[in-house]
């Protein structure tokens, strides 16, 4: 079982850091997540952001407009890829208010730093081998009145795909995360998304997943007959006007620690 975690572990860091150079251009729904999850954050007071740790930072989209916004004092960025270290840095580099602290590597098997007042993730708990012992480990270590504000892919992500390749997907489902999170947590925010992009080809629509490191999701294994039958499939199935769709449902939460 371990080592199962650790291969899907490298798997996904893998992809992501193929994902360097594509990924800012190619993640348009992450970037609408980014921006939703930032304008839940807008209302909470500026002590929320003393000292903030970003779980699975990327390429830093979500940390920069945090800390435009918000001025952070002290910022812990976190990935499992430590190749994105320098890009984030580049990203931030007039963010002079901020004290920026590297901390890359696995978050399931770090320890947490200290009197954090945010723990922020944007896109990243899906990946998360077990979700529900993070959040219950977050809700242990975090003082009261800290925040935990997170986005994340559920149920209905690239459907089209998994339809038509068998190969199911593993998303957590918001009844159940919204219960675990009132456990320890009072849940201040919450809002369910559904997007759908359009491609003029099946390609494209392979190479958008490759280029926004989703490849992660599965080991899928392409022959020349099967991706000609998946192409037909899915031009019969889900081609309309605007082209061929890829599905994608996001959640944001935001919530306070009791």
């Amino acid at each position: 079982m371990v080592y199962r975690l650790e291969k899907k572990k490298k798997r996904i860091a893998h992809c992501f850091r193929r994902s360097l150079l594509t990924y800012d251009d190619a993640a348009l729904v992450q970037n609408r997540l980014v921006l939703r999850l930032a304008k839940m954050l807008d209302g909470l007071p500026d002590a929320v952001f003393q000292r903030v740790l970003e779980i699975g930072c990327c390429t830093g989209s979500l940390t920069e407009v945090i800390c435009r916004n918000k001025s952070p004092e002290t910022f812990y960025l976190n990935d499992l890829v430590p190749d994105f270290e320098e890009e984030v840095c580049k990203r931030l580099a007039g963010c002079q208010a901020t004290q920026f602290v590297s901390f890359f590597g696995d978050i399931e098997f770090l320890e947490l730093p200290s009197d954090l007042s945010l723990v922020l993730s944007g896109a990243t708990f899906q990946w998360l081998s077990d979700l529900p012992a993070f959040i219950n480990r977050l809700g242990c270590e975090l003082q009261a009145g800290a925040y935990l504000a997170f986005s994340m892919f559920g149920v209905g992500t690239l459907k089209e795909f998994s339809s038509l390749t068998s190969v199911e997907l593993q998303y957590h489902v918001d009844p159940d995360l919204l219960s675990l999170l009132e456990e320890q947590f009072v849940v201040e925010s919450y809002e369910k998304y559904d997007d759908q992009l359009h491609f003029p080809s099946v390609r494209d629509i392979l190479k958008h997943i490759r280029a926004t490191g989703v490849g992660g999701v599965s080991e899928y294994k392409w022959t020349k007959e099967s991706l000609r039958l998946f192409e037909d499939r899915y031009i019969s199935e889900y081609g309309c006007e605007k082209g061929l769709p890829v599905s994608y449902s996001s959640s944001c939460y935001v919530a306070r620690k009791r």
